[in-house]
């Protein structure tokens, strides 16, 4: 029994058609993909030289011997979990003293750990006060502080030994740290322990992982793309 030359065409041009209709397919998918890693090449270069979203900055300026803020727990989805807490978020903590005179010290530590030394002495505290970090924004919004407790304190910061986190600087103070699964408290104070103190301060918040994701996603891009092109230019 003879083959019908003209079925074998038809069946020729209906799978070459189907080459074609995949070769559009990848070139379609290769555009999205390039599209997504070129979007975040460009918002990472929005950040800064570490890869930090900085937020804006807030002056502070108390009479006591310290600013304290409590800050509550950062979550982090589940979704996401598997690619390690550490890839997914960083926050930075940053005071630049406005004294060069004296020294700053900063200190990060559990609620349960430290508040009773911050009732050992007077202090203010932010009392309405809302912060955001997220990739690419970071945001302090401060309303409202009180004044509570009196004297000085009898330990100076740097002696305590319940710091998650802690820095020093007569200029900037930076630390990092991701509050998970706790209440904290961020410490503002001067090193030697005095009164008064004025700076400015910020947080800022960087994804590790999405400094990787362009250098991922463009090559995934361009290789469907030119596969893409092969397919549809390919000779029947």
């Amino acid at each position: 029994m003879n083959s019908d030359p003209t079925a074998i065409k038809n069946g020729k041009i209906k799978g070459w058609n189907k080459i074609k209709i995949l070769g559009v397919i990848f070139i379609v998918l290769g555009l999205v993909v390039l599209a997504g890693g070129i979007a975040v090449f460009i918002y990472n270069q929005e950040t800064d030289s570490e890869g930090y979203a900085t937020s804006n900055v807030y002056h502070v300026n108390t009479s006591t011997y310290a600013f304290a803020l409590y800050m509550n727990e950062y979550n982090i989805s589940s979704t996401w979990g598997w690619l390690g807490q550490a890839n997914i978020a960083q926050i930075k903590y940053i005071v630049k003293t406005a004294d060069p005179s004296k020294e700053l010290f900063i200190g990060y530590a559990r609620v349960a750990d430290s508040e009773q030394y911050l009732r050992e002495f007077q202090s203010e505290m932010a009392t309405y006060w809302h912060w955001t970090a997220r990739p690419y924004h970071a945001e302090i919004i401060l309303a409202a502080t009180t004044i509570s407790g009196v004297g000085a304190p009898m330990e100076l910061p740097q002696t305590k030994t319940f710091w998650l986190a802690s820095a020093h600087s007569s200029s900037t103070a930076e630390m990092t740290y991701l509050p998970l699964h706790d209440r904290y408290i961020w410490f503002i104070m001067n090193l030697d322990g005095s009164k008064n103190i004025t700076a400015d301060i910020q947080i800022a918040f960087k994804s590790p992982i999405l400094t990787l994701v362009p250098f991922i996603l463009i090559p995934i891009g361009i290789t469907l793309d030119v596969g893409g092109i092969y397919l549809i230019r390919r000779k029947k």
